[in-house]
């Protein structure tokens, strides 16, 4: 048969560009999961933060000002976490399949809540303004799908709203495309049998899986320069946690200047490691 030779080397570039693809995918979720836990971990010390100027009597107007900046930051963050969870369960009793996508099965269980929460708070949500707790059946199905769909839209190669939710779901496979990576070497070119033609086929899907697993290096890195950048702000507070807690009920009117200082500095630091908790990457 012709071109026998042609198409098995289309298809072993092929099956490696999916690889290479599904490890940076890998790579770029864990990256995003790294940076919700470091969030965590800096969201405990913000709030020890909180507690310890709140006690403190007789503080200026100025920390009021400030704490109540910070804790709106607290709120948008939780309210991204809220709206992931709602996502995640409405996908749940909607029977959406996050292992494999709709046209792999009914099962759900092989995504945790607190992943698609790493995703939504790295990269922002977009809500239509409709809660997904209000909705129900098929309309939270599409809801949920377009949500995610809308969510990694700043880095999808192609696509958005419910197809590309889907692929997002599966947390496997070319960005809001039909190629399934996690079956590598059999996606829609092996619908072809002719030889000449599945090759082009593969060659070319090869290629833009490979522009597409550019993109995931690319936002891997970004989040990871978030990641640092958060995760050094939170060690140097967390580090100071005795010198904080010792101003636990204080009075300000009584502290050394150079106390005041302290102070001052711990709430604006506060403050800016607040607002990395929304920050996105785009």
């Amino acid at each position: 048969m012709f071109n026998v030779e042609l198409k098995k080397e289309a298809l072993r570039i092929h099956e490696e560009t999916l690889v290479r693809y599904n490890n940076s995918y890998e790579k770029m979720k864990n990256e995003c999961e790294n940076l919700y836990n470091v969030r965590g971990q800096a969201i405990k010390v913000i709030k020890m933060n909180q507690n310890v100027i709140n006690s403190i009597a007789n503080t200026p107007k100025e920390f009021d000002t400030t704490l109540g900046k910070i804790g709106k930051e607290l709120t948008k963050f939780n309210d991204t976490e809220e709206y992931a969870k709602k996502a995640y369960n409405a996908s749940v009793q909607a029977g959406i399949n996050i292992a494999g996508g709709a046209a792999a099965g009914l099962g759900v269980a092989s995504m945790a809540p607190t992943a698609l929460m790493s995703i939504a708070t790295t990269f922002g949500t977009a809500s239509t303004g409709t809660a997904i707790s209000t909705l129900s059946g098929c309309v939270a199905q599409k809801a949920a799908l377009a949500w995610i769909g809308r969510t990694f839209a700043g880095f999808a190669a192609e696509g958005a709203g419910m197809a590309a939710g889907q692929a997002f779901l599966a947390l496997a496979g070319p960005i809001g495309w039909g190629i399934t990576a996690v079956s590598t070497g059999v996606s829609l070119i092996s619908l072809s049998n002719k030889n000449k033609e599945l090759a082009d086929k593969a060659v070319n899907e090869a290629k833009e899986i490979s522009i597409a697993r550019e993109s995931l290096d690319e936002v891997a890195e970004k989040v990871n320069s978030l990641r640092a950048k958060t995760d050094i702000l939170y060690t140097d507070m967390d580090k100071q946690r005795v010198k904080i807690l010792k101003f636990l009920n204080a009075d300000y009117l009584s502290l050394e200047d150079e106390d005041k200082y302290f102070l001052g500095t711990l709430v604006n630091n506060t403050l800016s490691l607040s607002v990395l908790l929304n920050e996105t990457v785009q």
